[in-house]
């Protein structure tokens, strides 16, 4: 998800495709291939923006995709801005084009009829003994029939829109008189329940490509949903919160695509990207800097396990808990509400007590950060790009055996 920006994000991108208008393509995400920067990669510097790559992948796509008819009797710009008594064309429509079309759907037809011949052929050629059998195994050739139908049906007309991010922020991003984006408020919620079955390094880079949205950084927050109410959940996120410091403010200096770290970083299928930041010079240090700070991240990640353990170990060894319990204690020295290592009576799975911890406040809570300053690595630069974090909070909901909602799906 990359909603249109107001504040902070990608500005080199955006002064490089302010003017390219609708032929642009506007996601530069998409397909995966916008990508990270390994060790030793190369990266192409383009003056004005990502151009030649916007060229090479428009080239491509045009031999698929043709431009469903638009109106051609005013001029692009006049169709984005919705000059001439016609509403604002924010997305452009495109479909496959005809000598792909028309033979895939010939054969589409084909396999049809020859499925059809096949069910009458099984249905006047009965020679099973057992009936019931039979009729069985006819009803699941059908099901299965009509569902490859309900498949392919939505293949005979594919079409695909592509959002022109210049016109949706030009028609629905008015400045107000304050200053302020006319945006909507945006809540991002990831859903967690098990830190063994799904990955938390995994779940921290899905919050730390939602902070690095480019969205204006007061109208949206990311909240993470913990359904097993674990304490590693919770530690991991503030440790998030903390590289999240650094890592959003790199993200909008130099336009980086993707935002997940691991991805970014160690995704051996990205190819080498051009870049389309403002800063090329400051880029190859930054990098450099910033993955060895991941990679410090990453090992404390790793290690919660064993460091909430060996905390709790020695906080229950040293008698704090009493009455014989084995409690599992945060790092200020109180006992976690949620689920304990050692299950206990309102402190086991799906017997807890609910919990909501604001881990980044709000901005208007917060004072305004030093301008290019940082939380994790001084000596990086961020002068001109906006240093400031959307809301993190972590919930995990109240839980009771006496009760029906034990259910992931009840999480939100």
């Amino acid at each position: 998800m990359s909603p249109p920006a107001a504040t902070g994000g990608a500005g080199g991108a955006r002064d490089g495709h302010a003017n390219s208008g609708l032929g642009e393509p506007l996601l530069r995400n998409g397909g995966g291939g916008g990508g990270g920067v390994h060790a030793g990669a190369a990266v192409t510097v383009a003056n004005g923006g990502a151009e030649p790559a916007a060229e090479k992948k428009r080239s491509a796509e045009d031999r698929y995709w043709v431009d469903i008819d638009q109106p051609e009797a005013l001029e692009p710009a006049d169709v984005e801005s919705g000059r001439g008594g016609r509403r604002p064309l924010l997305f452009r429509n495109k479909k496959v084009k005809r000598s792909i079309l028309y033979p895939y759907r010939f054969l589409i037809f084909a396999r049809l009829i020859a499925i059809i011949i096949f069910f009458i052929w099984r249905v006047k050629n009965n020679i099973a003994d057992i009936e019931w059998l039979w009729a069985l195994s006819v009803a699941g050739d059908v099901w299965f029939g009509f569902s490859w139908l309900l498949n392919m049906l939505p293949r005979m007309n594919p079409i695909k829109s592509i959002p022109n991010l210049a016109a949706l922020k030009r028609q629905h991003d008015r400045p107000r008189p304050d200053g302020s984006s006319s945006l909507p408020g945006v809540d991002v919620f990831i859903n967690t329940a098990n830190p063994v079955d799904e990955p938390i390094l995994c779940t921290m880079n899905s919050v730390l490509s939602i902070l690095a949205t480019d969205y204006p950084v007061e109208k949206h927050a990311c909240y993470l949903s913990d359904d097993g109410g674990a304490l590693v959940h919770y530690e991991a996120l503030e440790e998030t919160a903390r590289f999240a410091a650094l890592w959003v403010p790199f993200c909008r200096k130099h336009c980086v695509e993707p935002r997940a770290p691991e991805r970014c970083f160690y995704d051996e299928l990205l190819r080498a990207p051009t870049y389309a930041g403002g800063s090329p010079e400051d880029f190859v240090e930054d990098h450099r800097c910033v993955r060895r700070e991941y990679e410090e991240f990453r090992a404390r990640i790793g290690m919660l396990f064993d460091t909430v353990r060996r905390r709790s170990d020695a906080y229950n060894a040293a008698g704090k808990s009493g009455g014989g319990v084995k409690a599992t204690w945060m790092a200020d020295g109180t006992q976690w509400p949620g689920t304990w290592i050692e299950p206990a009576e309102n402190h086991r799975k799906g017997d807890h007590a609910g919990i909501v911890k604001i881990v980044q406040n709000h901005l208007s809570c917060e004072p305004p950060p030093a301008e290019g300053g940082n939380n994790i690595n001084p000596g990086l630069n961020f002068d001109g790009a906006d240093t400031r974090l959307p809301m993190v909070v972590y919930v995990s909901r109240e839980k009771s055996p006496g009760r029906d909602h034990n259910k992931k799906a009840r999480a939100t």
